[in-house]
């Protein structure tokens, strides 16, 4: 199984394009999601990172993450409906499910930081799926970022796939011994074999950067030149300029006094927050009945 955030070869235009440029543009939308908390121009953000993944054929890798961050997601809105954090001049009810309150400010509050998660997870997807990792690290070398800072940011990224190719070795492995392969029940005692390998392959990493010299503060060269064309140019200058907009938009119009109130029917709150907790609550239970059963 190919993991979410890893580097699929296309020859896409947004695979094309200088990985600077795609870095760039990925701090422009990650600093607007942290200054902004009006949900509408999130929702635009999100959307356009969306839309931006798919335009390069990386739809896919986008729609999972939101599906392995549905849960996290749905246990957001459920707490701020009811356990908004803030209501400057009280909390308004925007309807009742059993002993429940449920606050109009909560559920916007919810909404927005979703929008604010999805904001940036579309467009680190869409980056990280159609940048290879060596053009990363080059790019981040290129923009003056320390040795050993990007070279710590690449390594964490790459954790991530080695981590799923161990859990799927140890997966199939207990199929073919007649266990179970699928599902929480499969997942939980193959966490450790996968973890213990992943640590190892750490391990013999660290054993090969320290004989390489890795630390002793010397400049290295990249054999993966990262170039800068025309249009490449262009998209990075206005990226640079979208960023400090951004920014700037963010605190000053979408601050945080400009997150709005809106008036829920109560009926549609009672469904979206009843909807979230279903599906939160419905992963839990599923996960408690495998592993008993396991």
């Amino acid at each position: 199984m190919r993991s979410t955030f890893a580097f699929s070869p296309g020859r896409s235009w947004l695979h094309r394009r200088s990985p600077v440029t795609k870095v760039v543009w990925l701090v422009a939308a990650v600093a607007f999601a942290f200054a902004a908390y009006h949900p509408v121009p999130l929702a635009v953000v999100a959307g356009a990172g969306f839309l931006l993944a798919a335009a390069a054929g990386a739809a896919g890798p986008v729609v999972r993450a939101m599906a392995v961050l549905g849960p996290l997601a749905a246990s957001i809105i459920v707490l701020q409906a009811l356990a908004p954090t803030s209501c400057p001049g009280g909390c308004r009810i925007a309807g009742q499910i059993g002993p429940f309150t449920l606050a109009d400010d909560g559920l916007t509050r919810g909404i927005a930081l979703v929008l604010r998660i999805l904001a940036m997870e579309t467009w680190a997807v869409a980056v990280l799926v159609t940048t290879h990792p060596s053009d990363l690290f080059a790019a981040l070398r290129r923009m003056r970022v320390p040795y050993t800072a990007a070279f710590m940011a690449l390594l964490t990224l790459q954790l991530v796939p080695v981590l799923q190719r161990e859990l799927d070795i140890v997966l199939v492995a207990q199929r073919a011994r007649g266990l179970p392969a699928s599902g929480v029940a499969a997942v939980i005692p193959a966490l450790r074999p996968a973890f213990v390998a992943t640590f190892e392959r750490v391990q013999g990493m660290a054993i090969s950067m320290e004989a390489r010299g890795l630390g002793l503060g010397r400049e290295r060269t990249s054999w993966r030149p990262v170039g800068l064309d025309g249009v490449d140019r262009v998209l990075a200058g206005i990226g640079v300029v979208v960023l400090v907009a951004g920014v700037v938009a963010g605190l000053v119009w979408w601050g945080p006094g400009s997150l709005p109130v809106l008036v829920w029917p109560a009926p549609l709150a009672v469904l979206v927050t009843t909807a979230s907790a279903v599906a939160f609550l419905w992963l839990i239970a599923r996960a408690l009945v495998q592993t008993a059963r396991s």
